[in-house]
């Protein structure tokens, strides 16, 4: 046990240049390459736009066929670069963002929850969500999360309350965007 803590140690902490779980330069693309895949989605602005739309169906759509409402708008408004993802991009340029939660005061039950997938699977597909995310079902626990192409996550979650919660992927700012040379890309982004 100590043996392999220590290996562990060694390779953490060797002089390749690179933390344990960040990929390696070898396997990284070059700065350019990097800028140049961000520059083919949309701005951040625009990639939140987009989200909030799905939010509010999603809401919408829950509160008309199950019942949820009274849904309260949490301001989160958190964000964090993409060091992990995009190595070689500055972090002003690009960034994740976390919308604000929508939270409403009553549960989905668990009767209810095949119709709330279905309903987070039909309005995220609408919008480019389609890759199955974390699923948890824990009676009254539930979670259910899809992802899109750019790793954008939306997520669905109950237990004494209802959750809508939205990541984004990473996304370059506006004035990155602008400054690279890329047109708006409102458009490459379905829903």
């Amino acid at each position: 046990m100590i043996m392999a803590a220590g290996l562990l140690l060694v390779a953490a902490c060797s002089d390749s240049g690179q933390y344990v779980g960040t990929p390696s330069s070898e396997k990284s693309m070059p700065s350019q390459d990097q800028y140049a895949e961000l520059s083919r989605r949309p701005s951040i602005d625009e990639a939140v736009a987009h989200y909030d739309r799905l939010r509010h169906a999603l809401q919408a759509r829950l509160s008309a066929e199950l019942g949820v409402t009274g849904w309260v708008d949490k301001q989160d408004g958190r964000q964090s670069g993409c060091a992990n993802d995009f190595p070689g991009v500055d972090s002003r340029d690009a960034v994740r963002m976390f919308l604000s939660f929508l939270i409403a005061p009553k549960p989905v039950t668990g009767e209810q929850w095949p119709a709330a997938t279905r309903i987070v699977t039909e309005v995220g597909a609408a919008h480019g969500f389609d890759k199955p995310g974390l699923q948890v079902s824990k009676p009254p626990a539930f979670e259910f999360e899809l992802k899109d192409q750019y790793q954008a996550s939306v997520t669905l979650s109950t237990d004494k309350t209802t959750v809508i919660s939205i990541e984004t992927g990473c996304h370059l700012t506006t004035a990155a965007k602008q400054s690279a040379g890329g047109a708006p890309a409102s458009g490459t982004m379905r829903g």
